[in-house]
């Protein structure tokens, strides 16, 4: 019998190298979350902080913390600290093993597309499932050429209040780096702030190292991450339709996980749009007095229009979230009065690595 090759995904490489080190890693956290009060030493205080925790909340994480320093001791954080922040977003993917591998046009339009100051982190509430990983080709993190990125929502137990977080995962290094964007009030960009307001007050010594490269290519290089994430999170996106987890749940809360990675191909018919488009003679922006006039309206000439965010808000207009909440969609770098729509081919759907 032919020996099953091995996942070749960066995600599925650190859930091996966890197997080999906690052989009983993922039932430990399993039960322990399912039954706290039984797993958790009361000293510790962890039944009062896994109080608070919403439902959309699969797995905090610091909730590993709880469980292994409970099994280990009370010092073995100390010593596994980088291994012990992996743990929940490994958890949480595991749940799907979605991969999302973008065409290059629509992957090149939105990493150099600027993030702007006005995109609502609500959106983030969206994600198609719990937790999903991003390929990342041209991408670099501290100089490093990425492979991807774990990304989900996170509530911090200690400060009551939720995370972005990413788990970015580097060639040559199977352990992913671990980083949160504390949400907060405001937009996205707010929030890519407060990680450098938060390393300017409490470590400052630590801006030559932390930043390999300068502030501004890791800003680029968060901000080409966020643009993929909000992408696969937006209205109507160019992707299959993928069933969620949570349709996935058996009677005891557990969740059906899939043996193999599941690779959703994205933005393939606006690629291929895109391909075409970029190939016919360029047509330039017209003026307004050059418009065609229509009743009461102007129509412009065929033009492009560079890709751009367009956000809208839905629910009670003095309604607060999730009540009123925001709908996403992203407008492709395509011709405007051309009927490109009609033109899409077929979606494509892969499954399998």
């Amino acid at each position: 019998m032919a020996r099953k090759e091995l996942s070749p995904f960066a995600p599925d490489r650190w859930i091996r190298e966890m197997n080999r080190k906690y052989p009983s890693l993922w039932a430990d956290l399993r039960k322990g979350y399912a039954d706290p009060v039984r797993i958790l030493h009361p000293k510790t205080g962890g039944k009062e902080l896994l109080a608070s925790v919403p439902d959309w909340c699969i797995m905090p994480t610091l909730f590993p913390f709880l469980v292994l320093t409970n099994k280990y001791g009370e010092h073995f954080y100390l010593t596994h600290m980088d291994e012990l922040m992996t743990m929940a977003s490994t958890y949480i993917w595991r749940c799907s093993k979605g991969v999302y591998r973008f065409a290059p046009e629509i992957y090149q339009a939105l990493v150099r597309q600027p993030l702007s100051g006005d995109l609502p982190q609500e959106c983030l509430y969206h994600m198609p499932e719990w937790a999903v990983y991003i390929e990342t080709p041209g991408l670099s993190y501290e100089r490093i050429p990425m492979e991807g990125f774990i990304a989900h929502l996170d509530y911090n137990l200690f400060s009551r209040g939720v995370d972005l977080q990413f788990a970015i995962f580097r060639k040559g290094i199977d352990q992913p780096k671990m980083i949160a964007l504390p949400l907060g009030g405001g937009t996205l960009v707010d929030a890519m702030d407060r990680v450098e307001q938060v390393d300017d007050m409490f470590v400052p010594h630590l801006t030559d190292t932390r930043y390999v490269g300068g502030r501004d290519e890791y800003r680029q290089t968060f901000s080409a991450m966020i643009q993929l994430l909000l992408y696969i999170c937006s209205d109507e996106p160019d992707m299959p339709e993928i069933e969620h987890p949570q349709k996935r749940k058996r009677l005891s809360g557990g969740v059906r996980a899939p043996e193999e990675p599941r690779v959703w191909d994205v933005g393939v018919r606006i690629s291929a749009a895109i391909r075409r488009f970029n190939g016919r003679p360029s047509v330039a922006p017209v003026a307004f007095e050059d418009r065609v006039a229509t009743g009461s309206h102007a129509s412009p000439r065929p033009h492009v229009r560079s890709a751009h965010w367009h956000t809208y808000w839905t629910g009670p207009r003095d309604a607060l979230f999730p009540l009123r909440k925001p709908v996403m969609r992203w407008i492709p770098p395509l011709p405007i009065g051309m009927d490109w729509k009609g033109e899409l081919p077929t979606n494509i759907r892969v499954v399998g690595g």
